[in-house]
């Protein structure tokens, strides 16, 4: 067994994970104000929504008994609204109390009784926001739902929404004439009434921009409307976000100036305050497959008016080390679209393999309409490396393609998101190559939530048409094991061999992970996860390798930071630990 086999943890990890979970910041639960017990036959939807009204933390475990008859008063008071607001109008309600014990209990007994139908919703737009989709979208979507048991949130959503429509949508002249609800307890019916007079919608005027050096050509670039065009504040968010997200901005303030009713137009001003023109990058962190790194560099943010970028910058580890440096040209839609040009120089000495290699390339990347990244690239890679006993260098003119798109509804934590990306790039004998090869690397994860939990699937696939592995450089090569591969084998230790037993990459690979996340506090999470898969030349020697392992993880604000332990379960092997940070997508 060679010493990258080694598990990096002599005993099992039971001891370890039993310290790290008693070390967990866990809340001390202890109950010290009156409990509220909910009896009878109300639905759960019905119980919660008494509950969140009624609130005894004010109260001491056992209140002076002066305070009973208000705390009486209180409970049923709340009770009531709750009830009503759900569509009960004639329930009853019977409270007791119980002193002893070491705090006191409450113990409520609700009795629905027969719940008030809405029979009737009387909705009607009047004004340009009858011909608006954004309204009749808002009615169709708010379904009140007739006929059924009446429930006052909905009512209350709908008219809040058409109200803030009204604002968010350039209707200066437009109200709810008309808001009511209505309940029968008699006949144990309601109805709704929503009149909306919109008037006319007023449209953009003027924009004017102040406070940059930069190109008035690349700052109007970035808003999201234009004079003459129907308001939507939603688009003066956009133009905002945009600002803000461009990195030539350290602040952006947009106000709207008075309505003009006479010309129905509403002006806006752009106020912009310009970064910083230098900038430093520092970054340390760690992992069990390089090691602790450390990141270095300069940035400027504003080489010229038109906001062209520069950016070098080193990085040291124990396993790479690199130099780097990229020139971006933002072009006719710069949040949308720019060119990069890029070079780099790293020397990596891993387990499985040593090489050096030169690369500058230059990449067209464009953010398509539906979300979707393109990006057509043009590279030409210079490399030497040695593996076992083979000792090569390759020049390589590589042209690729790269579609890739993440959706999540949180950027650093996630309860649902996916990641897709695929990449393919070839080199040929006829275009200044020392070698010819087509290669494809799809690859995907997906995030959903789970009995509490989360779920995290993950595929990595690569496929590559080539006559002979060992024409392709090391750094084309595919390799599997480490953190972010199979947890339980060491960085790049598995793959095909040599007579000799050394593992030298392969044309193709394939691995996946499972993974179970479940919160033990806020901030604090437990996880269990196999992962399986390898690298190979032919698909009839595919061995698949498997793991499984536990771990922790802590939700830092630049993402989780992972403690994993885990071996292999198809062959005797020992724990290994692996530590590391960043984004789940």
């Amino acid at each position: 067994m060679t010493d990258k086999d080694q598990g990096l943890i002599p005993k099992l990890p039971t001891a370890w994970i039993i310290v790290l979970l008693l070390l967990l910041p866990l809340p001390v639960l202890a109950r010290d104000e009156p409990e509220l017990f909910i009896t009878g036959d109300a639905s759960e939807i019905v119980t919660e929504n008494i509950r969140a009204l009624i609130n005894l933390q004010g109260y001491p475990c056992h209140p002076p008994k002066a305070q009973y008859g208000l705390i009486r008063r209180q409970i049923l008071k709340h009770a009531t609204e709750g009830l009503q607001a759900m569509g009960y109008y004639e329930s009853q309600l019977t409270l007791s109390a119980n002193t002893g014990g070491a705090c006191a209990t409450v113990s409520l007994d609700v009795r629905t009784g027969p719940a008030v139908i809405l029979a009737r919703a009387d909705i009607r737009l009047q004004g340009d926001a009858a011909n608006d989709p954004v309204f009749q979208a808002l009615v169709d979507e708010d379904s009140l739902h007739i006929g059924e048991r009446l429930q006052h949130d909905r009512y209350t959503r709908l008219k809040r929404n058409l109200q803030q429509s009204l604002i968010n949508r350039g209707y200066m002249e437009g109200s709810l004439k008309r808001h009511e609800l209505n309940v029968d307890t008699r006949t144990r019916k309601a109805t709704i009434v929503l009149h909306v007079d919109s008037g006319p919608r007023y449209r953009f005027g003027k924009v004017e921009v102040s406070g940059s050096e930069l190109d008035p050509a690349l700052i109007d670039a970035y808003v999201q409307f234009r004079e003459g065009q129907p308001f939507d504040s939603k688009r003066v968010l956009e133009t905002q976000q945009a600002y803000l997200g461009a990195g030539y901005f350290s602040a952006a303030r947009i106000q709207k100036g008075a309505a003009d009713p006479n010309t129905r137009v509403i002006p806006i001003s752009i106020t912009l305050s310009d970064n910083h023109r230098w900038s430093l990058l520092t970054g340390v962190g760690f992992s069990t497959d390089t090691g602790p790194r450390i990141r270095l560099g300069i940035e400027n943010r504003r080489v010229n008016r038109q906001g062209h970028r520069f950016r070098a910058e080193t990085q040291l580890s124990e396993v790479e080390q690199g130099a780097g440096a990229s020139y971006q040209i933002p072009l006719s839609d710069p949040l949308h679209e720019r060119l990069d040009l890029h070079t780099s120089y790293v020397n990596e000495d891993t387990d499985s393999n040593t090489n050096e290699r030169w690369m500058t390339g230059a990449d067209y990347i464009v953010e398509l309409n539906n979300r979707w990244v393109s990006t057509v690239s043009l590279e030409y890679l210079r490399e030497t490396w040695q593996i076992a006993d083979e000792v090569d260098q390759a020049e390589l003119i590589m042209p690729g393609y790269q579609l890739s798109r993440i959706k999540a509804n949180d950027p650093v934590y996630p309860t649902f998101g996916w990641r897709l990306s695929g990449k393919i790039r070839f080199a040929h004998q006829g275009l200044s190559s020392t070698s010819s090869f087509v290669q494809f690397t799809p690859s995907g994860k997906i995030v959903f939530p789970v009995i509490g939990g989360r779920i995290l699937a993950r595929m990595d696939l690569g496929y590559t048409e080539i006559n002979d592995v060992t024409e392709l450089p090391a750094s084309l090569r595919f390799f599997a094991g480490g953190d972010s591969s199979i947890r339980g084998f060491g960085y790049e230790s598995l793959g095909p061999e040599d007579a000799n037993g050394e593992v030298i990459g392969g044309r193709h690979m394939a691995t996946g992970s499972l993974e179970f996340d479940h919160p033990i506090t806020e901030k604090w999470h437990f996880a269990v996860f196999s992962d399986a898969g390898n690298a190979f030349n032919d698909i009839e020697d595919y061995e698949l390798r498997h793991s499984a392992g536990a771990g922790i993880r802590w939700r830092s604000p630049l993402g989780p930071i992972r403690l994993d332990a885990a071996r292999a379960i198809d062959e005797n092997r020992q724990w290994r630990i692996h530590l590391s940070m960043g984004p789940d997508l």
